[in-house]
């Protein structure tokens, strides 16, 4: 089972943190970034399948590759942005952390425009 693996290494993770962060912070940081690449590699090859299910139902149902291409950006950047917060937290720095989510939020908002612009278009067809 792989929640097993990825709850042991949390939990390993998390007790290793609690005793660096007293004697070496700055180690922390580093173990709090590997641990994390390590849990995104377990889930990996979970995240492809995702991705190839999502690709299979967005074609049979009709939607352009554009906009679940769109969709999966707008994942990606929430993902990443909301790791790079909690790294941002974790060295202390909660005003950086609000920053990088600030940044993840309007590339979000970037990143969906052409689909904004898609149902206006739609709504201007059914009015007019």
């Amino acid at each position: 089972m792989e929640i097993v693996q990825i709850a042991g290494l949390g939990i390993v993770a998390s007790v290793l943190l609690l005793l660096l962060r007293k004697e070496r912070p700055e180690l922390a940081i580093g173990l709090t970034l590997v641990a994390g690449l390590m849990l995104f590699f377990l889930i990996l090859p979970r995240l492809s399948q995702v991705v190839s299910a999502f690709t299979s139902l967005a074609s049979e149902s009709g939607i352009g590759p554009l906009y679940f291409g769109i969709i999966l950006k707008v994942l990606a950047v929430s993902y990443i942005a909301d790791f790079a917060a909690a790294l941002c937290r974790d060295a202390g720095e909660e005003l950086m952390a609000s920053r990088v989510e600030m940044a993840g939020r309007v590339l979000i908002l970037v990143s969906a425009l052409p689909i904004v612009r898609e149902v206006l278009d739609v709504i201007r067809s059914l009015l007019g």
